[in-house]
């Protein structure tokens, strides 16, 4: 960022700041390859800022001590990220209500990270520092890695013979009641299939399949039936049998 760029860049902050009245919350709504930047750029701000000017980031991964320069000027900081999927479309500010948010801070930027999470809706819950790479990861795993297992079951069912534009409508329904399960009965109580039966013979007539269709996805379905395992083993209140 050029000079002049970041001193229009610090003007715009201001000006914003001084247009949200007393107390102002700042969010800053950017990748998290680009956090540290502004945060530099808003620690040379702070002293005009307007008193009692509160600082949240949204990463998911990353935690409140991100801000710690600001919190060095004296301002509220804390970290305010919403458990759900945007996808850029016109339904995204309907997918707030009733969500949780990882929150985390100290003092009043913890309180103003708590305010933000009610006022849109949601459920506010203290992740620490410490824990927000694995907590963003349980995230991504649901979100990310569930779309991912989406499209290579699409795949493995085009591979099959069914019509591309076929395949997702097919599935819907089974992935729907099998997601719907798992979330209210839980994983252990809503696992079926080969692995839960202990069908070996089924399991080796997948893998045959898989290897002769596409082997770089070897890995994927060996993962899967870890995990599915792991379930297995579990009694259906998910407790070691």
């Amino acid at each position: 960022m050029g000079g002049r760029d970041r001193a229009d860049r610090r003007k715009e902050i201001l000006s914003a700041a001084a247009q949200a009245g007393p107390e102002p919350t700042l969010l800053l709504a950017v990748r998290d390859d680009a956090l540290a930047g502004l945060v530099a750029l808003l620690a040379e701000a702070a002293p005009d800022l307007p008193r009692g000017t509160a600082v949240l980031h949204h990463s998911g991964a990353l935690g409140a001590g991100l801000l710690a320069p600001l919190e060095k000027q004296g301002l509220p900081t804390g970290s305010c990220h919403p458990l759900q999927t945007f996808t850029g479309s016109p339904a995204d500010a309907t997918r707030f209500e009733g969500i949780t948010f990882a929150i985390d801070g100290a003092g009043a930027g913890l309180a103003a990270a708590r305010r933000l999470a009610l006022a849109l809706g949601g459920r506010p819950v203290i992740i620490e520092s410490r824990h927000r790479a694995l907590y963003h990861l349980a995230a991504s795993l649901g979100a990310n890695g569930l779309t991912g297992l989406v499209a290579a079951s699409r795949d493995a069912l085009t591979g099959a013979g069914v019509a591309p534009g076929e395949a997702l409508a097919a599935l819907a329904p089974l992935l729907r009641s099998a997601l719907e399960e798992a979330l209210e009965r839980g994983p252990e109580a809503a696992l079926t299939g080969p692995v839960a039966r202990g069908d070996a013979t089924t399991l080796e007539r997948h893998r045959r399949a898989l290897l002769a269709w596409d082997a770089s996805r070897a890995s994927l379905l060996d993962a899967l039936v870890r995990e599915q395992r792991r379930l297995a083993e579990r009694g259906p209140d998910g407790t070691e049998c």
